[in-house]
């Protein structure tokens, strides 16, 4: 009777390594998946590897079949990650270290301007400050470093951005691409987002004042994240609710158009455009 082990394939009646153990890579245990034996293959209670890869002569000791099997197992996680890695996962990192730099810039920004008042009365902000401190011999080295992290800054949109075009172009067009980033990386993935009743994404992000509106405290949020598209930040405060109804509506379609690889349709755009269109002027008249 043979058994496939991880080391390779064991006669357990002669005890003797059949087959050497396959390496890194060739598809071992892929192997031990698909090989199919009888019921009765195996003897109650399975075999003891540990002694059967000592008595074949694959390992000398118990501290040498321990130091194999770690590194094979090892290898095993390695591929396992590897294999999980994709576009996706790559852009959802990257949204993240887009907000880390935004996070950390706003800290050292602020650090720098009250390292600034120190020595003059006059006020600056954000890149301007930095760009005139860059050669000052107290200043300089935190005022470059902000610069330096700007420019990463964006560096990493810009991937972002072109990652997105082409993981969710319907997405994309529709929310922008650092928006439509921020709801896939906020969702954990594009999948996650297209599974989402429209409701849902459009509170994504306002979670703390759903809850207290569920706890009676606070009013019902309109909106999450999507605030921070022109449609809805840009709409009269009345209208937000409606126009970030509609518009989460429209994501949660293109999200699944995305996702089933649909490509970009033009019609969603021009139908957004267009209810967009009847809720504000249904405004102005109520307002007339």
């Amino acid at each position: 009777m043979e058994i496939l082990t991880w080391f390779g394939r064991v006669d357990l009646q002669t005890g003797c390594l059949l087959d050497g153990p396959l390496p890194d890579g060739d598809g071992l245990e892929e192997k031990l998946k698909i090989e199919q034996y009888p019921a009765n293959a195996f003897p109650f209670p399975q075999p003891d590897l540990r002694a059967l890869a000592k008595s074949s002569g694959f390992a000398a000791n118990d501290e040498e079949y321990n130091k194999l099997l770690r590194e094979r197992a090892l290898g095993l996680v390695r591929r396992s990650i590897l294999s999980g890695s994709s576009v996706e996962q790559d852009l959802l990192q990257a949204m993240e270290a887009l907000d880390n730099f935004t996070q950390a810039i706003n800290l050292l920004d602020e650090r720098l301007y009250e390292w600034s008042r120190l020595h003059s009365q006059e006020i600056v902000h954000g890149k301007d400050l930095a760009e005139g401190l860059k050669e000052d011999e107290n200043m300089g080295t935190l005022a470059r470093a902000i610069l330096s992290l700007r420019e990463s800054r964006e560096v990493t949109q810009a991937d972002v951005s072109s990652t997105v075009h082409t993981l969710a172009p319907n997405l994309s067009a529709l929310a922008g691409p650092i928006l439509a980033a921020r709801l896939i990386s906020r969702a954990g993935g594009l999948c996650y987002l297209a599974k989402m009743p429209s409701s849902r994404l459009q509170v994504m992000g306002a979670e703390k004042s759903l809850f207290k509106h569920l706890k009676g405290q606070a009013p019902s949020p309109k909106h999450g994240l999507i605030f921070r598209h022109p449609a809805v930040v840009g709409s009269a405060k009345k209208l937000r609710g409606r126009v970030a109804r509609t518009l989460a509506a429209k994501l949660a379609i293109a999200a699944r158009l995305d996702q089933f690889k649909a490509g970009l349709s033009l019609d969603l755009q021009a139908s957004l455009e267009t209810r967009l269109r009847k809720i504000k002027q249904v405004g102005r008249n109520k307002r007339k």
